[in-house]
């Protein structure tokens, strides 16, 4: 969640800005302007309360891109055209992943699902969303209690401990964290219909969803930065 004087924003335009800022990174001109993005990206994460993951992703951003300049100056045949593609996918994938990371751990499954509902979308989406949304932090919290149980047997859950076990390394910690995925599957099936996730009825919440003044300048924020990739990649 996010920390207590951080900004609250419509789960709408949170969505919008994703979809914006991957259109920027699609148009974007170069690298110097990616970077600038995820400047951004890490100023909407401290706006949002989100301070310490935005440094830490933008720290290891700034490490790639200083390990990708560095091999661009020694030619190593193919593994320059293998690095350089690399490389190239982190710096497009980086500022929409450090804005997805910041979206999602700052909105509530309740409040994605109200937005969703606003704006009509099908339950063939808001459904499998939802149910994924939920999906992640439970089989993240049975990963750590499937690590702790395999420590107090003796068994490393680390790849030192699988190079030197690995038949038993498979066995107690894939096997259990495969059983665990079903379960959770099935148990948060089973909850989203108990809590009527199917009913045709529309949706209510009790954070109140609307489009405040934080949202427009977020609006009018990412509309330069598209505008601005537009411009210069046809200058370019």
């Amino acid at each position: 969640m996010s920390g207590p004087l951080s900004v609250r924003l419509d789960p709408r335009t949170k969505l919008a800005l994703l979809f914006v800022w991957a259109l920027a990174v699609l148009f974007s001109p170069g690298l110097p302007f990616e970077a600038g993005m995820m400047a951004l990206a890490v100023v909407f994460g401290a706006l949002c309360g989100k301070m310490r993951l935005s440094i830490a992703m933008f720290a290891l951003y700034c490490a790639a891109m200083g390990i990708a300049i560095a091999l661009a100056q020694v030619n190593l045949g193919i593994f320059s055209t293998l690095f350089n593609s690399f490389f190239l996918l982190v710096r497009k994938v980086f500022p929409c992943g450090l804005l997805a990371a910041i979206i999602v751990s700052t909105t509530q499954v309740n409040e994605f699902m109200s937005a969703f509902s606003k704006m009509r979308c099908p339950r063939e989406v808001t459904i499998p969303f939802a149910v994924m949304m939920r999906y992640v932090p439970a089989i993240r919290e049975d990963w750590g209690y499937i690590k702790e149980a395999m420590r107090m047997r003796g068994v490393s859950p680390t790849l030192g401990g699988f190079l030197r076990r690995p038949g038993l390394t498979v066995e107690c910690l894939y096997v259990p964290l495969m059983m665990s995925a079903l379960n959770v599957a099935d148990e948060l099936s089973c909850a989203s219909v108990a809590r009527g996730i199917e009913n045709p009825a529309p949706r209510t919440c009790y954070l109140h969803i609307e489009f405040g003044i934080a949202d427009a300048a977020v609006a009018v924020v990412a509309a330069a930065v598209l505008t601005t990739a537009i411009v210069l990649r046809g200058l370019a």
